[in-house]
């Protein structure tokens, strides 16, 4: 199994980073993690044209820098007042910043509450979005009501291998890093681990609907009934694969409920999340690829739009990040 070592937690001094800072207190000491809290200031050299000499700009940005840090280690200092964690404040932008920090100091989980601005009509805005899209390291994105530990998690795989023998290797290994992380997140807080999957049956619509289509009834019943053998089949060597990995006294533990859909990803995961009342969705943001740095896939992106809870994005192994 997966450990996680070594946490950035994004904060600004506001209420919206409240969330993001207790789930970052609490799962490093469940970890036993190295935690780093940051804090970015993106205007700081706007103020050049109020300044006569650049000493007197660099001494002003310092004092910004100052007062934010101050800011922010006393709001962290409310919910742990007797701890001490590293802290950094930046300039410039800010999903650029924290990304080029997360690849220089080897980060390997990222914690930041979503914008969850009254002006958008989805969750995540065009900072979160960034992040997980480019961010190297699994992100952690809450919900800013998500104060409390997990309850229920659904970790979602892709069993569909319409794919080649690269891409399939590529997604064989997200899945499995999906599923390692849902039982990382799984087993401190007894949270209810959900493993949830979309199949489809390409071109049993045409077969069964269109006028140029001869195909019998009963033969398309058997090529569909055949591919949805063929995923549950996969789905079940995915958890067996992620119980070697976990071990078998976790997965007993965990226990873990299946859940092997027919429809569209963009559609049913969604609906899924509400149906299991999920505040953590595990997913996977780039697939069906072996291309370094391939951005967020259609299917990600419309699931991200559309659910309202946390959610821990994961990258493929070999991904590189286009922030260098």
């Amino acid at each position: 199994m997966k450990k996680v070592t070594n946490i950035l937690c994004i904060v600004q001094p506001d209420e919206n980073s409240e969330a993001a800072i207790i789930q970052a207190l609490r799962l490093a000491e469940e970890h036993q993690a190295k935690l780093t809290f940051t804090s970015v200031i993106e205007n700081a050299n706007n103020l050049s044209g109020f300044f006569k000499s650049n000493a007197e700009l660099e001494l002003a940005k310092k004092k910004i820098f100052e007062q934010r840090e101050s800011e922010v280690k006393k709001w962290i200092s409310q919910f742990q007042p007797n701890e001490t964690y590293d802290f950094s404040v930046c300039q410039g932008i800010g999903f650029i910043e924290v990304v080029k920090s997360v690849i220089k100091n080897g980060y390997d989980l990222l914690i930041k509450c979503a914008d969850d601005a009254e002006w958008l009509s989805r969750l995540f805005g065009s900072e979160d979005m960034h992040l997980l899209r480019k961010c190297p390291c699994p992100v952690l994105m809450l919900n800013p009501k998500q104060k409390n530990v997990f309850k229920n998690i659904l970790a979602t795989v892709d069993v569909n291998h319409d794919l080649n023998q690269k891409e399939n290797e590529v997604q064989d290994q997200l899945n499995l890093k999906v599923l390692d992380f849902g039982c990382l997140f799984s087993i401190p807080d007894l949270s209810s681990l959900n493993v949830g999957s979309v199949w489809e049956a390409v071109g049993e619509s045409f077969m069964r609907n269109s006028v140029f289509s001869e195909a019998p009834s009963k033969e398309v019943d058997i090529y569909v009934n055949e591919i949805k053998y063929q995923c549950s089949k996969r789905l079940e060597s995915l958890v067996d694969k992620t119980t070697a990995i976990v071990g078998e006294d976790v997965m007993q533990y965990l226990d873990p409920k299946l859940h092997l859909v027919k429809g569209y990803p963009a559609k049913e995961i969604p609906k899924l999340v509400k149906m299991q009342s999920i505040d953590l969705l595990v997913m996977g943001t780039v697939a069906r690829t072996g291309v370094p740095g391939f951005i967020i896939g259609n299917t990600a992106e419309s699931i991200l739009e559309q659910v309202c809870c946390s959610v821990l994005a994961i990258k493929p192994e070999g991904f590189e990040s286009p922030i260098q």
